[in-house]
């Protein structure tokens, strides 16, 4: 399967919104998000992912279709001493789980960008821990750390951040 990313351009909004609330749904399992009168699930900073050049959204193409969604941005949950990108939010549609499509595409990302990185594990969502470790198991990504993550999920439950340096364009 061949696995690409596409930055989302703001004719595409409204699809990647769609998917926003696929995703959403599935991750209120872990944290309470309650969708408004319209049965919309709100994502507060979604419009700032094409107004703000520190964030960037990306659609995750296996095969050429649509297969999930990937939101860049620079927030830093950890404090570390070089300038880092985030993987803010993370979402492979169900029928390409399984086959290796999330990993090719956080690793095609991170290593098409390079640099330090962040990403929060929530806490209750235990195939995630498990999904970004064996993700970023890898020579690609130097100097990797489990720290403990700031209060940031309901209950002030604190996630696990996770950081690398990723090498740019790595090559097995």
């Amino acid at each position: 399967m061949e696995i690409k990313l596409r930055r989302v351009p703001i004719e595409e909004k409204a699809r990647l919104f769609d998917m926003m609330q696929i995703y959403i749904r599935e991750f209120s399992a872990f944290e309470p998000v309650e969708p408004d009168e319209r049965g919309i699930y709100p994502y507060e900073v979604f419009d700032e992912y094409w107004t703000d050049p520190a964030r960037i959204p990306f659609f995750i193409m296996a095969d050429g279709k649509e297969a999930g969604l990937i939101l860049v941005n620079r927030n830093h949950y950890v404090r570390l001493w070089h300038e880092s990108r985030s993987i803010a939010e993370f979402f492979v549609l169900p029928e390409y789980r399984r086959f290796g499509v999330g990993r090719a595409a956080a690793r095609l990302l991170t290593e098409s960008m390079g640099g330090w990185w962040q990403l929060m594990m929530h806490p209750k969502n235990y195939p995630s821990h498990t999904f970004w470790r064996r993700t970023f198991d890898y020579p690609g990504a130097l100097k990797l750390k489990i720290r403990r993550g700031p209060k940031w999920y309901d209950g002030g439950l604190r996630g696990e951040v996770m950081t690398f340096k990723a090498v740019k364009d790595y090559q097995e």
